[in-house]
């Protein structure tokens, strides 16, 4: 399982579409986080949206999102370590 940055963007959505789909996708994002599929959600100006999310890969992650009761969305990924342990590995390579 894998951690990865999901960063969306739409454009214009149709308020009665949006009005329709809100409640819906409050749900479906809430019980994503709730069991851990997202650590976080955040919106962002413009109509954005970043999620930090666990997943087996990129296409799993996208075909969950793809499937969410909410505006379709550009995605791009990147997949996210643990910084921590990115620097002790380092300094670990070094010393050997």
């Amino acid at each position: 399982m894998g951690k990865y940055l999901a960063i969306g963007h739409h454009g214009p959505v149709d308020p009665e579409l949006g009005l329709r789909i809100a409640d819906e996708a409050v749900d479906w994002i809430s019980a994503r986080l709730a069991d851990g599929t997202f650590d976080c959600l955040y919106s962002m100006a413009g109509g954005g949206r970043m999620i930090v999310a666990n997943a087996a890969g990129e296409e799993e992650l996208l075909a969950l999102l793809r499937a969410a009761p909410d505006a379709q969305r550009e995605w791009t990924f990147t997949e996210l370590f643990d910084g921590i342990e990115v620097i002790r590995r380092y300094v670990e390579s070094m010393r050997t």
